[in-house]
């Protein structure tokens, strides 16, 4: 018995859509409020918050450290690996931009991971409320 091509091909593109990665759904997103510590090493370390929400799918939120809240430019989540990245500018000494590139990893109720501007690197570790 000899199948048809196009029914064959017809399977194929039904196999492959059923095993694409998923986009993560709003019910995915670590949204709410974390909350730890951050800092260069393990001897320098200060309290920041993060809260997260989901707008249209997409994740947005704000730092809070210290007096300072802060608008996250970019974030993007992989529910099926837990990575998570995040960017924000902040005003550093003398009124200079300070670009902060965040990446991390969430378990859980954990999200672990470093933190790098202007060659200065260091590591953070949150808890969901």
């Amino acid at each position: 018995m000899k199948i048809p091509l196009a029914l064959l091909a017809l399977l194929a593109v039904f196999l492959l859509a059923a095993c694409a990665p998923k986009p993560a759904t709003s019910a995915d997103l670590p949204t709410g409020k974390w909350s730890g510590d951050y800092g260069p090493d393990s001897n320098r370390r200060d309290p920041v918050s993060l809260e997260l929400k989901s707008a249209d799918g997409k994740l947005e939120g704000t730092v809070h450290a210290g007096p300072r809240s802060i608008p996250l430019m970019n974030v993007s989540y992989k529910a099926e690996t837990g990575a998570i990245t995040m960017e924000f500018d902040a005003q550093g000494n003398g009124g200079r931009t300070v670009h902060y590139q965040i990446d991390g990893k969430i378990d859980g109720n954990t999200m672990a991971g470093s933190w790098t501007h202007d060659g200065e690197r260091g590591d953070f570790k949150l808890m969901k409320e």
